[in-house]
């Protein structure tokens, strides 16, 4: 087990990110694990310095990780306000992007990039954050790989939608969709993945896209859901990481 203790401004932010990569590099974690809890702790510990504490009064923030079995466990102490994660509302990620409302995006990445997470509070210990990732699995066997072809746009993302409720009406609820022969995805494309994600996560299933070509993985990165989608570079790669937590 390890700590640092960081002044809650945004100048913690780069030594933060320091330390959560060198423990997830200890802990055994892979590239994308890495990067996923470095993402998740950035997010968490920007709220803290954000929020937590009043301008004019400088607070600390404590972050702690270890493991145990095969869970790599970090906590975020600090003494501020009390956080209620309840009360922020879950961000709207299917509409458009100029109707969508400001805030709540940090935690919902925080709470899809990590295995587990858990918020506590009391007054003498403060608000305890903590966030958990799986460290190693057995890669799935029931990974249903669907290679798609073509323009997914509105005039293919219904058929797309009904070849995958019928794997998923058939018992599928790990689905890796292979792009690598997708040559334009429009925003009805986009919108169908993001229903399709959001019904396999409410049956505890998993959505993973793999072998995007640079001009659909533009469209992801313009749109923000790089940090949505599990996105891979190749399938034996998504394939993998079917059995590393959460997509």
């Amino acid at each position: 087990m390890d700590s640092i203790t960081l002044s809650a401004d945004l100048d913690a932010l780069a030594k933060i990110s320091a330390f959560v990569t060198e423990a997830a590099e200890l802990a055994g974690l892979d590239e994308r694990a890495t990067w996923q809890v470095q993402l998740a702790v950035d997010e968490a510990a920007t709220n803290v310095i954000q929020h937590a504490y009043d301008p004019s009064t400088s607070g600390d923030l404590t972050l702690t990780w270890r493991c145990e079995a095969n869970k790599f466990i970090l906590a975020l102490r600090d003494y501020g306000r009390q956080f209620d994660p309840g009360s922020i509302p879950e961000p709207d990620i299917n509409s458009p992007l100029e109707e969508r409302q400001v805030g709540g995006l940090g935690l919902y990445l925080i709470t899809r990039l990590m295995d587990e997470v858990r918020f506590d509070f009391n007054p003498q210990g403060g608000n305890l954050l903590t966030m958990v990732k799986y460290i190693s699995a057995s890669p799935r066997d029931d990974v249903v790989v669907m290679p798609i072809k073509g323009r997914v746009d509105a005039v293919t993302a219904p058929q797309l939608n009904r070849e995958v409720h019928a794997q998923i009406d058939g018992g599928a609820r790990y689905i890796l969709l292979d792009l690598a022969d997708v040559t334009f995805l429009s925003s009805s494309g986009l919108r169908a993945l993001l229903l399709i994600r959001k019904e396999l996560m409410t049956l505890g299933g998993q959505l993973r896209l793999a072998s995007l070509r640079p001009q659909v993985y533009e469209v992801f990165t313009l749109t923000g859901f790089t940090q949505v989608f599990a996105i891979h570079t190749t399938v034996e790669e998504a394939r993998a990481q079917f059995g590393q937590g959460r997509g």
